[in-house]
């Protein structure tokens, strides 16, 4: 069976936007599958974060160890799933969509959905695989500055690759675009 795994955004849980992944589940006729992220978030109680960040030339960085275990803690639950790599459709938003597309770049998935996602710029991210990246960016998005919407330029051999707008969307209101696109079959694998 058809897996949808979702990885929430930094500040929030895996219950973060339900009714739209139990939703995309039901399109792509899979089971729901929602990770939370392993590290408590520092401000807020009760909610978790992929990796802390620290100030350096001027831009947030990645707290190196925490990503790279959140990267494995990510890969093994997918492993442990028992489900075919290939039959898995990785889903994140924000934090979570930067982590499902590196993720995606080293396993070959059915696709990664990455919204609102970004990458920190202290890695390095080469595709190794054919796994479809679906990079949907909210064209309202006022908490994601411009560089960090594209840092999906700093994949080498990007390959499969789909940039998409949400353009009513912002960086936490993006349904009703999402599914909009979604139902106009523009995520095909």
């Amino acid at each position: 069976m058809r897996k949808l795994v979702f990885l929430h955004g930094s500040g929030s849980d895996e219950s973060a936007y339900g009714e739209l992944m139990l939703t995309l589940a039901r399109f792509f006729n899979a089971d729901l599958v929602c990770l939370r992220a392993p590290f408590k978030h520092p401000q807020k109680t009760d909610k978790y974060t992929w990796f802390n960040k620290f100030e350096q030339n001027h831009r947030r960085d990645a707290v190196v160890d925490e990503y790279t275990y959140s990267l494995q803690y990510i890969k093994e639950h997918l492993n442990n799933l028992t489900t075919n790599p290939q039959d898995i459709i990785l889903v994140g938003h924000s934090q979570g969509g930067g982590m499902a597309v590196h993720v995606g770049l080293e396993v070959n998935l059915a696709c990664v959905i990455s919204i609102n996602g970004d990458l920190p710029y202290n890695f390095s991210y080469k595709n190794t695989t054919n796994t479809p990246i679906y990079w949907f960016e909210s064209k309202q998005d006022t908490y994601i500055n411009t560089d960090r919407k594209q840092s999906y330029r700093l994949i080498e051999n990007n390959k499969n690759f789909h940039l998409l707008t949400l353009d009513n969307s912002t960086h936490t209101d993006f349904t009703d675009d999402f599914l909009n696109l979604l139902n106009k079959g523009m995520i095909r694998f």
